[in-house]
């Protein structure tokens, strides 16, 4: 469904994705983990379309991405659904406008059909009857609940989780894995979920992926993942603090120090 191939993209001369490569199959839930910084949402953006690679392609049902403009490229979104990684919620607009906000934007459906829709993919959330508050009167699990809402709004076609359990309590997190679980079972989507919570990564996954230094340095099944010899997947999914990530990073640094070069 999303092939990605020599993928790279840099900021301010800083090489963030060096030629990556991943393939995503319809109806899957790949989890794609790393450290934070390592890439992983700018790698969401360009599947989305918000980012412009540097060079490589990204195609989604086909469609090369970065050469998709206006109305087409706003047809390809449409087949997204995006929970980002603080919600996103637009302050100023109640429940009921932040989550059928593509659809009021986007689409010739009445205001009545988007409010049932709306009212549906709260229920999906169990958040019924809170399309009249505003995003200051919810608590942080409500807030991502209410921005999954908005996800599946629209009827995706692919979900795009940024690091949906970030600033959660364990409990709250679990019940966002168990949302992510349900909400593929029932809308028989594909999803995509970033994290470097790897409770949540063998919980929701059929494959998960490591990103590394700008590339897929491995990917598998929970299981295979689990069991891994690579010793950078080890260090990063058993959370050592000694190990080839850390003393990479420790030379480059020395590097950098004794020649001055960054």
């Amino acid at each position: 469904m999303i092939k990605i191939s020599k993928l790279c993209k840099k900021f301010e001369g800083q090489e963030v994705l060096k030629g990556l490569d991943l393939e995503i199959n319809q109806g899957e839930t790949l989890v794609i983990i790393g450290r934070s910084g390592c890439g992983k949402s700018v790698l969401l953006k360009h599947i989305i379309g918000i980012l412009d690679p540097d060079s490589g392609q990204v195609y989604v049902d086909n469609q090369h991405v970065a050469a998709l403009k206006g109305k087409d490229l706003v047809k390809l979104r449409m087949k997204f659904g995006m929970l980002f990684q603080a919600a996103a919620l637009f302050d100023s607009l109640n429940v009921f406008e932040n989550v059928g906000f593509a659809l009021l934007e986007h689409t010739d459906l009445s205001r009545e059909e988007i409010h049932q829709r709306v009212k549906q993919a709260l229920l999906s959330v169990d958040l019924p009857d809170i399309e009249k508050k505003k995003p200051a009167e919810l608590s942080g699990g409500m807030k991502k609940r209410v921005g999954l809402a908005r996800a599946i709004c629209n009827k995706p076609e692919i979900i795009l989780y940024d690091e949906p359990t970030t600033g959660l309590d364990p409990i709250m997190a679990d019940m966002i894995n168990d949302l992510i679980i349900r909400l593929k079972e029932k809308l028989k989507v594909t999803s995509i979920v970033v994290t470097h919570d790897m409770v949540s990564a063998y919980k929701v996954a059929t494959r998960i992926a490591m990103l590394y230094d700008g590339k897929i340095i491995a990917q598998g099944t929970p299981e295979e993942i689990k069991n891994t010899t690579d010793p950078f997947v080890r260090q990063f999914i058993t959370g050592a603090a000694q190990g080839p990530i850390t003393d990479r990073r420790e030379q480059m640094a020395e590097d950098i120090k004794i020649t001055g070069k960054g």
